[in-house]
């Protein structure tokens, strides 16, 4: 038994309208980690071991050093340059993060997609590994071996807020004034060098 010509024509167009639905309804990207692209995030780096624990940080001169505490140098501005991968940037010195294949580790001004693109792996204990995709290593503030030949320590970073005081002053909580509510001048007008005219009206 043949269909007839509408009921074949009705078919094809509520598929139609099916697939315009089924489009408007697809979400691309829909992965709630891609939804930090073009993010950056603000950070300070620490590691640890049952000895000591660290803060990493960029120095203007381009060496990677850690400190025992929270430095200016440390605040480090994560983003994303592809799914799963990030760059890393000092904010006081401007360099980037960067590896070579020694796992030698150096801020440079220009960004290579060789050296300073790290793979953002989250541990089940909340820290973070960051390895290098062209290199193979992870990212780490000891040296490449360890005293007894095993693991490599330093590479697990729990990434923390800043702590820093903020150094501009359009960033400091304004100062509370004191009002004399007796006064005739309320808010100190006659103090400074502009006057309102209302109130320079003798009375």
């Amino acid at each position: 038994m043949f269909w007839s010509a509408n009921k074949i024509f009705g078919y094809f167009f509520l598929l139609a309208i099916l697939l315009r639905i089924s489009m408007c309804l697809y979400l691309p990207d829909s992965n709630p980690l891609l939804a930090f692209n073009g993010q950056v995030r603000e950070v300070h780096l620490y590691t640890e071991n049952h000895r000591r624990g660290m803060y990493l940080q960029i120095s203007q001169d381009g060496s990677v050093s850690s400190s025992d505490v929270q430095t200016p140098y440390g605040v480090l501005q994560l983003q994303s340059v592809q799914p799963g991968h990030i760059a890393i940037k000092g904010q006081r010195s401007s360099l980037f993060l960067c590896a070579d294949s020694a796992g030698s580790l150096r801020g440079q001004s220009n960004f290579s997609e060789v050296d300073c693109t790290f793979r953002e792996l989250l541990l089940a204990d909340g820290y973070t590994r960051f390895v290098s995709p062209h290199h193979g290593f992870a990212l780490s503030l000891g040296p490449r071996r360890s005293p007894d030949g095993h693991a490599v320590p330093f590479t697990r970073f729990l990434p923390l807020r800043d702590t820093l005081p903020r150094e501009t002053a359009s960033q400091r909580a304004p100062e509370r004034e004191n009002f004399n509510l007796d006064s005739d001048d309320l808010l100190g007008m006659s103090q400074g060098s502009i006057l309102s005219p209302q109130l320079s009206v003798e009375k």
